[in-house]
């Protein structure tokens, strides 16, 4: 029976901090929101300041007394997810590619890539080998990926991100 209703809290804290997070990510309201504001607007059922403690400690929000934004990494997650910027279309799709690729290599328990794996493995042409190296280069600047003796593997913040918001 308890292992029944933790699964049931679990999928519930799960859909509150979603609804949290998109809150914080909707390119109206991205600056710091209050802790009221958060609760008067999130129509999911639970407990918001226990939501934002979660996001926070992964790393998906920053927090200032009873102030809440997402960071960075939270922001360029939805952006290349979204397409949410026409003028970085091309970028966001090379991102949104190479992300994806090592955040289901991780869930899968695979691990990091080198860039020639990676090349490899979009079966990239000559021209487009830069587009991957950029794309890694952008997504470790906003901390969604790792980088490590010349491989690369998905970020806790990252999987975390592709959790949260693919429920």
């Amino acid at each position: 029976m308890h292992d029944q209703r933790s699964s049931v809290e679990s999928e519930a804290h799960a859909y509150l901090d979603q609804a949290v997070l998109q809150i914080m990510l909707d390119n109206e309201r991205q600056r710091p929101i209050s802790e009221a504001e958060v609760a008067r607007i999130v129509s999911t059922p639970g407990h918001v300041p226990a939501s934002l403690k979660r996001l926070r400690v992964a790393g998906l929000i920053h927090r200032w007394n009873d102030l809440a934004t997402a960071t960075h990494a939270a922001v360029y997650y939805h952006e290349i997810t979204q397409h949410t910027d026409p003028d970085s279309r091309h970028e966001h799709v090379w991102d949104s590619a190479v992300l994806e690729s090592l955040i289901v290599r991780g869930n899968d328990g695979q691990g990091p890539l080198t860039v020639e794996q990676l090349w490899h493995a979009f079966g990239t042409k000559k021209k487009h080998k830069n587009s991957i190296i950029d794309a890694l280069d952008r997504l470790e600047a906003a901390g969604l990926i790792e980088r490590r003796a010349g491989r690369s593997i998905a970020s806790e913040v990252a999987q975390t991100l592709d959790r949260v918001l693919s429920l």
